[in-house]
Formats: C-alpha cells, structure tokens, sequence
C-alpha cells in the first residue's frame, strides 16, 4: 500500500512538474511582442495570397485551377495555411533566441532532464503555431468569404472548408516544433532563418510546384496534400492522411535528433 502510494505520489509530482515547465515556456514565449508581430505578419500574408488568387486574371491555358471548378475553390481556402512559414520562423527565432542570450542555461539549472524541457519548449510553441493556424483559418476564410462574391465561383465546398482548416492548424503547428528543432541544429539565428526561408520559399516551393512527383513527399508537400492543394497543371499531391503522417514522421525525426542534441551539448 506504501508503495502504491508512493508512486502515486511520485506520477503526481511529474506530471505537476511538467505542467510548470510548460506554463513557464507558454509565458516566455507571451512575454515579448515577437509572437504578437509575427501574427500580424500571418494576417498580411494571408490576404495577399487570398486577394491575389481571387482576382487573378482567368485565362484559357493557365496552369492552377479556376474558381469555377472545385479544386480552384480548395486551393483558395487553403490558402489559409500558408501561416506555417510564420510557424517554424518563430519557432526557429524563438530558440536561437534563447541559445543566443543563454536564458535556457536557467532552465536547464531548475529542470537538469533536458528532454522535459525540450518537450515543454516544443509544446509551447504547438501551441503558438496552432493560434496562427487558427487565426488564418479564421481571416483567410472571411476575405475569402467577401470576395468571392465579386467573381463568378462554384459551390462553395462547405465540408472541404472544414477539412482544410483542420489541416491548417495541425501544420502550423506541427511546423513551429519543426523550427525549434531546426533552431536548435543551427545554433546561429540569421542562419536558422535565413536557411529557413531560403528553403520553404524558394526551393522547397520550386520542387513542389514543378517536381510533385518529389515535392509531395517534403514537409511543405505534406503540407500541400493536408490542405488538399491542386498542383500546376492539375498536379496532385499525397491524400490527406499520407500528407499528415510524413509530416508528422518529420517533425517526430527532427524532434527527436533536436533533444538528442540538446543532451549532448553544453549550452552554457
């Protein structure tokens, strides 16, 4: 009976330590305006996708889908989960930040099981990144839901719509853990972001747009299949369910060499 309670007493006391590293990430990551003025980016750079897709000339020949077909109308809600770039840019800011001014020195002194405080650290920013997908979920479906009444459109795919915003939360937050771990990789800020950005807008988007056959198989392509995106050309994209498993395999894998890393480095 002692023993029982013993452990019961101990399980309690864990989970109650992981709630408080948690709760202390969530404030860390609160406390500044970072987060506030990246959210503001996710608004502005979701409307210019919804605008610039709505209003974009239709022409016969043209590669991506029109409004009056339904995967036009997919492709325009998805748009709403183009927040993940935002996702894993404060994700990666947030550590290098952290790694940088040494403040996870103090964590790691009140909390030596370096893997707690990854995991809190990796939760608090899900989180994060799930705020934004819900915000661009919210705002690109209302522009959206404006404007679309200035172009001539299909049927409005109410039950996609509810799939796509699903998927869009669960990407950007999956891609905020996938920018701690690249932020704890690469330990050097303007490298991390920089890499970053380089990667998701330019090359990662290139192979995605005009080699689906290898794109769809990286994080962004996942990306494309969760949101159930139509390629150039009517190039399609893995089903819903593949998108979301590779992409829950690269945050997994990449998580786990991040904790692995932290483990074995000084970070002092």
């Amino acid at each position: 009976m002692s023993s029982t309670r013993a452990t019961s007493a101990a399980g309690a006391t864990v989970i109650a330590r992981r709630r408080s590293l948690l709760s202390a990430e969530i404030l860390k990551v609160t406390s500044t305006k970072m987060w506030l003025g990246m959210l503001i980016g996710v608004a502005l750079y979701i409307g210019i996708g919804v605008v610039a897709t709505i209003f974009a000339p239709e022409q016969p020949g043209m590669p991506m889908p029109r409004l009056s077909t339904t995967e036009g109308l997919r492709n325009l809600f998805s748009t709403a989960g183009s927040g993940y770039v935002f996702a894993i840019v404060i994700g990666a800011l947030g550590m290098t930040q952290e790694l940088r001014h040494r403040t996870l020195s103090s964590m790691l002194l009140s909390e030596p099981r370096r893997n707690r405080v990854m995991v809190a650290k990796m939760g608090a920013y899900a989180g994060v990144g799930a705020f934004y997908g819900l915000v661009g979920v919210v705002f690109g479906y209302a522009l959206a839901l404006a404007f679309l009444p200035l172009k001539d459109h299909g049927d409005i795919p109410i039950d996609t719509m509810w799939q796509i915003a699903g998927g869009s939360i669960l990407g950007c937050a999956l891609f905020a853990i996938l920018g701690v771990a690249v932020g704890t990789l690469v330990r050097n800020q303007i490298g991390a972001i920089l890499g970053i950005l380089v990667w998701v807008l330019l090359i990662e988007a290139l192979l995605v747009a005009f080699l689906p056959a290898v794109g769809k198989w990286l994080p962004g392509g996942a990306l494309s299949g969760v949101l159930q995106s139509t390629g150039f050309n009517g190039a399609s994209y893995l089903p819903v369910w593949g998108g979301a498993l590779v992409l829950v395999g690269y945050t997994a894998v990449f998580g786990v060499i991040a904790a692995a890393t932290t483990q074995r480095r000084d970070v002092s």
